[in-house]
């Protein structure tokens, strides 16, 4: 029996020896060093939804004339570790349209006729702040040399939206604006990739997805709903080229006044850790 015993012994490596952990599976499991990124960029954003003021609803891109892709300014920064961050967000956006009634309607009061010149804009500030939390490693292990690492959590954060519209016509200027606060919550995901240096130029691949829902506080009330995708290709450890997806939709009320901007598309930018 001792013989036996001693022989599984041999044959199984790690059993007998090596009990406490390695230099390496200590450093693996040891705290991240806490890291900052910074991601400025360009988003190609496309004004959708409607909006109305005390008559028939308008189109922001059909009736409106706002149909335009304007590049905005987006910037993303996060500090933290693996597991948990604080992700902050700033962007702004502006757009204008003008041309000749369809129909006739009523806005603000005012009627206006079919063939009636217009003139409109939209503007918005967005400033978010969360916190980020992926306790659910579902593959592979954080700092660690393997191909493959796959992590999932939840989020809680706040959004400040800053508004205005105007739209003229007939010798009437409207605006319409408004200051809004967003308390929200979703999940993301992150998958990464490492090429483990099969790929010269590649470092590593970082996935991002990320999904959230809320209420709008003040006023009439709202709700608010946003999506975040995007891929980040890593030349190096710390530089990474960022192409993905925003969007992010509001649907805020005051008295007579109520609008569901939609702002989405294409979001490229360079992503800085360090």
């Amino acid at each position: 029996m001792h013989q036996l015993l001693l022989a599984l012994a041999v044959s199984t490596p790690g059993l007998v020896e090596n009990e406490t952990p390695t230099a390496e599976a200590v450093a693996r499991d040891a705290t991240a060093p806490l890291t900052f990124s910074v991601t400025p960029g360009a988003w190609m954003v496309r004004l959708r939804g409607e909006s109305s003021w005390g008559g028939g609803k308008r189109t922001y891109n059909d009736q409106l004339g706002m149909d335009d892709m304007e590049p905005s300014f987006r910037g993303e920064f996060r500090v933290g570790r693996d597991d948990w961050g604080i992700w902050v967000m700033g962007t702004t956006f502006s757009t204008s349209g003008s041309g000749n009634f369809a129909t006739n309607g009523t806005w603000a009061g005012f009627n206006f006729a079919a063939g009636e010149r217009y003139s409109s804009s939209f503007d918005m500030t967005n400033v978010a702040i969360e916190g980020q939390w992926n306790p659910v490693d579902l593959i592979g292990e954080p700092n660690a040399d393997i191909p493959l690492f796959l992590t999932f959590g939840g989020h809680l954060g706040g959004l400040y939206t800053n508004m205005k519209q105007t739209f003229d016509f007939g010798g009437n200027a409207t605006e319409a604006k408004g200051e809004y606060a967003t308390l929200y919550g979703g999940l993301q995901l992150l998958m990464r990739m490492d090429t483990m240096d099969r790929v010269s130029w590649l470092h590593h691949i970082d996935f991002n997805l990320s999904g959230s829902v809320g209420g709008t506080l003040g006023r009439d009330g709202g709700t608010m709903w946003q999506v975040r995708a995007d891929l980040q290709f890593y030349f190096t450890e710390q530089i990474a080229f960022l192409f993905g997806y925003r969007l992010l939709e509001l649907n805020v009320s005051d008295d007579d006044y109520e609008s569901n901007p939609s702002l989405q598309g294409l979001f490229v930018g360079l992503t800085v850790d360090f």
